[in-house]
């Protein structure tokens, strides 16, 4: 079913719609079989436009017409019709034989999405693959060509790099690696009182805020933990009103600011994890917030990153397998730890949860208000348990 048919004139003007922001491979040829129905069917465009976001449009206002963008496709989709033709030739072929196609697994099963059958012809994969190794890249299909499916089963003289090979050392003999020197020497440079530090944030298609931009990351919780050299820890944390982003007179992100130059402390390591999120929204505050710049930078400068322990592999269990998430760390650090009794258990839910309430009064709720908070302060936390985690498996070398 095509998105829009428009006439313009005398002009038949057929328009696919995508969320993107800009032109991908395969929008055309999702067009070119658009063209090809229609012409079949005997409504043949004139023009045909793909008609995606357009990433540098800033909000001012309602919203016009320049947050999309037309791109005129008509040459390169006609040039495609021989090719639509034949493979829907062949596609028929297939949907009328008795049996299912054998087609081998690979590349094609996740570009340039995942599989709706993935489940079906992966289903001779087994748990700990090959697949599941640490940047195996082209790897993973080597050694698959060569009958290899398990971790396990990778011999012992194949090269891996020293992360690929703590993860097949830990799945074939359980093992662990700790270098309690590099992490002390990493820890060392950070100051008491150390605060660790997390926002989330929304990313709409369609920019709520004035200044802002589709799909740009726009902050409107944080939760910081302060843990003092003593050991004690106190807790702040905000979260902006639904409402402040249609109806305030001051932008919410400027509440957020003023609440944070309350909230944390003039001294000391501000802690992270995946610094880089962290500081591109602060550089970003800073931007559209000239006026406060200097305190947003100030905050920048003092940015560490507790991420690096584990991407490094400085501190590897076998539990964690290939990623050095922070959701794949804290089960495998700190089994007792759990976001299972929290009714918001993930950013992206968060995300999603926050801007609905923007725009639907009902949804704006206390329930809900709660259940942000509680998600957001145990992301932090989690962050202080991995760092007394880390400090009490160093012990006498912790300085």
């Amino acid at each position: 079913m095509l998105d829009i048919l428009h006439r313009k004139d005398d002009e038949i003007w057929a328009i696919e719609v995508k969320s993107s922001t800009s032109v991908k491979e395969y929008h055309y040829t999702d067009s070119a079989f658009q063209y090809y129905v229609m012409s079949k069917s005997g409504c043949v465009p004139d023009r045909f436009f793909l008609m995606h976001i357009n990433n540098q449009y800033v909000k001012n206002g309602e919203i016009t017409s320049e947050l999309f963008h037309l791109e005129d496709i008509t040459k390169d989709i006609i040039e495609m019709q021989s090719w639509v033709e034949e493979n829907f030739e062949s596609l028929l072929k297939v949907l009328e034989i008795a049996e299912e196609p054998v087609v081998e697994i690979g590349g094609h099963c996740s570009n340039p999405f995942e599989c709706e059958f993935t489940h079906h012809c992966w289903k001779h994969v087994p748990e700990n693959s090959v697949f599941e190794m640490t940047r195996a890249g082209k790897k993973s299909w080597q050694l698959y060509e060569e009958g290899v499916l398990k971790l396990e089963d990778i011999p012992e003289d194949y090269h891996l790099t020293f992360s690929q090979q703590l993860q097949v050392n830990g799945i074939k003999n359980n093992e662990s690696y700790k270098d309690l020197q590099a992490i002390r020497d990493f820890l060392h440079t950070w100051e008491y009182p150390l605060q660790f530090f997390d926002f989330e944030t929304i990313f709409a298609a369609i920019p709520v805020l004035d200044g802002t931009r589709p799909y740009q990351q726009v902050p409107f919780q944080y939760s910081l933990h302060i843990l003092n050299a003593e050991n004690n820890i106190s807790h702040k944390e905000f979260l902006a009103d639904p409402r402040d982003f249609i109806n305030s007179e001051m932008d919410p992100r400027k509440k957020m600011i003023e609440q944070m130059k309350l909230d944390f402390l003039d001294c000391g390591s501000i802690v992270t994890y995946n610094k880089s999120f962290e500081v591109s929204r602060l550089k970003e505050l800073a931007k559209d917030f000239p006026e406060d710049a200097e305190f947003l930078f100030g905050l920048i400068s003092r940015i560490v990153d507790l991420l690096v322990v584990f991407n490094k592999r400085w501190y590897y269990l076998p539990e964690m397998g290939n990623s050095a998430s922070i959701k794949s760390v804290l089960p495998a650090i700190a089994p007792e730890f759990s976001y299972d009794d929290l009714e918001i258990g993930d950013g992206g839910s968060a995300s999603t949860l926050f801007h609905a309430s923007i725009f639907d009064e009902s949804q704006n709720t206390e329930e809900l208000r709660q259940n942000l908070l509680k998600y957001c302060e145990r992301d932090t936390y989690g962050m202080v348990v991995i760092y007394q985690v880390l400090k009490k498996e160093m012990g006498k070398f912790f300085i």
